[in-house]
């Protein structure tokens, strides 16, 4: 049998072969390119998303960069810690600070504002924007200072609350880009959770530990000037109120170095610094 009669003979399963074949590769041909023209129309999309999330990315990097490549710093928590020691020992009268005086044209210049706590919850406050003149009218000088006398009646029968927590300047504007920073919607979700656990360490540092702090502060002052065989008399020192107990505070907040360290090895990765191109 020639190869005539051969293919005379199986005409019929060959053309039907023929016809899968080319129905096949019509299909697929058909799906790459709409895959392609999909591609293609979505791209200009893709591409200002990713133009977008690397400055972005960039601008968070080089805001932390200008503070020692350090969230800590940015936060300014010794500030913070240095004038939140004398303002709650002067708001329970323990101390006093001349408005003439150096320090308290320090404070007033650098104070931005301060977190007033509600019921007694640290869950429960509001922000407060002013200066420590501002306070001072609204709160620590109104009805000669009655909130205050009415603040030692308590502790000396052993009821401390820490009612408001102040912050800087400089604090208010590092925590305010770090906020944006999270709650961009063009920030990638791994980078975004990472960034917003960090927002949950600052809440603990400043509504939990450093109240706590205060509130021992106080009672150890309590104890220094009433009992003359206290052992806290170290604690009526500045010097010993501003440094070792500002130690303590360091050592017991929560630090931001290992949570910026994961921020920026997720943030090269996903700017594929490190990739061969």
């Amino acid at each position: 049998m020639d190869i005539i009669d051969y293919l005379q003979e199986n005409s019929g399963w060959i053309r039907d072969m023929f016809t899968i074949f080319f129905t096949a590769t019509g299909t697929l041909l058909a799906i790459l390119t709409y895959r392609r023209a999909r591609a293609t129309i979505l791209q200009p999309k893709r591409t200002e998303v990713i133009k977008k999330q690397t400055e972005l990315l960039t601008s968070f990097l080089t805001l932390v960069s200008k503070h020692h490549n350090s969230i800590d710093t940015g936060l300014d928590y010794s500030s913070i810690f240095n004038y939140n020691v004398d303002l709650v020992l002067r708001d329970y009268g323990l101390i006093e600070i001349e408005k003439d005086s150096e320090r308290y044209f320090e404070l007033n210049n650098d104070i931005a504002g301060w977190i007033q706590f509600l019921e007694n919850d640290f869950k429960e406050y509001v922000f407060i924007k002013g200066s420590l003149l501002d306070y001072d009218r609204l709160i620590f000088e109104k009805d000669d200072r009655d909130r205050q006398k009415f603040y030692a009646s308590k502790a000396l029968k052993g009821h401390i609350v820490v009612h408001r927590i102040f912050f800087t300047k400089k604090h208010e504007e590092f925590y305010k880009a770090l906020r944006d920073f999270w709650n961009n919607p063009f920030l990638p979700t791994e980078i975004q959770k990472v960034s917003e656990e960090i927002g949950v360490d600052i809440f603990i540092n400043l509504h939990q530990d450093l109240r706590t702090i205060l509130k021992l502060l106080v009672e150890k002052y309590f104890d220094a000037i009433l009992n003359e065989d206290s052992p806290n008399k170290l604690i009526l020192l500045p010097e010993y109120r501003h440094q070792e107990l500002y130690r303590v505070y360091e050592k017991e907040r929560k630090q931001h170095r290992v949570s910026y360290d994961i921020l920026k090895a997720k943030i090269r990765k996903h700017l594929e610094i490190d990739s061969k191109w």
